[in-house]
């Protein structure tokens, strides 16, 4: 009869038996052929052997831990320096995702509020739908808002009151009294807090339509240009 035609229960009855024969005939096999005891020696058995002396097992003990404590500072002397030297680009990707995540929460910041942009507070609605600024009428008068695809070339680009990157952060949190641009960060009775703001103002930065040269945001140069009060 083959194997495949009995019962899985038997079959596996079968090759139990077939395991615990084979390992009985090993160890008859062993018993017969291992190696006979000197004559003239006593046969006691490994149990009851004695053990190594204190010396034996304090020497193999100090040359474990010699060789683990080799290891280790091998190990630690590969690592640290490899640690140190992928340090940098390791922060430098974790940044850039960072900064992408914030814009992309700045970009759903500035949008109008609905069921599928819940993050939403609307700037686009005086600012254009793409921050680019436009004509809106207040209480029956016509405004011009800030196009802030430009904001960053301060008054190089028409934005005389910015002349840094503190400057389009403090107006976005304090607002500007006497017109309508109000106050968005909680600490001036607004509605955003610090992350919110400066997820917007990383979405404006991306947006920015301002060369290098002139960028007061990014440019340290452009910003000292702009404090000392040339515009050429």
């Amino acid at each position: 009869m083959m194997l495949g035609q009995i019962s899985g229960t038997r079959a596996v009855v079968i090759v139990g038996a077939i395991i615990i024969l084979s390992l009985f005939a090993l160890a008859i096999a062993y018993s017969s052929f291992r190696r006979p005891r000197r004559e003239g020696t006593p046969d006691i058995p490994p149990a009851m052997k004695p053990g190594p002396t204190d010396a034996v097992l304090e020497k193999s003990r100090f040359e474990r831990m010699l060789g683990w404590g080799t290891t280790t500072v091998i190990f630690l002397a590969i690592w640290v320096p490899l640690v140190w030297l992928i340090e940098p680009g390791q922060n430098k990707t974790d940044q850039a995702t960072m900064n992408a995540e914030s814009i992309q929460r700045g970009s759903m910041i500035v949008q109008l509020n609905s069921p599928t942009n819940p993050e939403g507070f609307g700037c686009v609605r005086c600012h254009g739908g793409q921050l680019q600024g436009w004509f809106n009428v207040f209480n029956g008068s016509v405004v011009t808002t800030p196009d802030l695809q430009t904001v960053c070339g301060g008054p190089f680009t028409g934005h005389p009151q910015i002349k840094s990157l503190d400057d389009v952060v403090n107006t976005i949190a304090q607002g500007r009294p006497g017109t309508d641009m109000p106050s968005w960060s909680v600490k001036f009775s607004g509605s955003l807090d610090d992350q919110q703001i400066n997820d917007i103002v990383n979405y404006i930065l991306s947006i920015q339509k301002v060369p290098f040269k002139n960028n007061v945001c990014i440019n340290p140069q452009a910003a000292a240009k702009a404090a000392g009060g040339s515009s050429g």
